[in-house]
């Protein structure tokens, strides 16, 4: 008879950690940007090349908006006022290609200045300055250069 010992045991897994639970919990930011007049902010962002990802009667103030991996809302709020915009948010979005963005804009009659940025000698980069409808300061940032 033949006795084997198997030292082998299982190893107990190790715990994640709370910042590993926490990256798995957490996928992804989905902001909801309050405005007054949805249908013109939804019109702004659909030149610019964003499609309708919801809307539907099940909530009627409310517009999902996608473009790749970008996804945000945008919903109707009876006390909302255009000059609120700049004490909450700046809206940025990093852009692959600043001349084509300025193509998107000009082609949806959207007034935007240029302004190049250069934080050190060897870092610049463009941005493009807009306001939505509503009248969030949109920033478009081109690659640096």
């Amino acid at each position: 008879m033949s006795t084997q010992s198997n030292d082998s045991r299982a190893q107990p897994e190790r715990e994640a950690s709370p910042q590993e639970k926490q990256t798995a919990l957490f996928q992804r930011l989905i902001p909801i940007l309050f405005v007054a007049d949805v249908q013109a902010e939804r019109d702004f962002y659909v030149s610019l090349g964003f499609t309708v990802t919801y809307q539907g009667t099940e909530f009627p103030d409310f517009i999902a908006l996608g473009l790749g991996s970008i996804e945000f809302g945008i919903s109707r709020r009876e006390d909302f006022s255009a000059d609120l915009p700049d004490r909450v948010l700046t809206w940025q979005f990093g852009v692959t290609d600043i001349e084509m963005s300025k193509q998107q804009l000009t082609a949806g009659g959207v007034a935007f200045r240029e302004e190049w940025v250069t934080p050190r000698e060897d870092w610049k980069y463009c941005v493009l300055h807009a306001r939505t409808p509503n009248g969030y300061h949109l920033l478009l940032e081109g690659p640096g250069e």
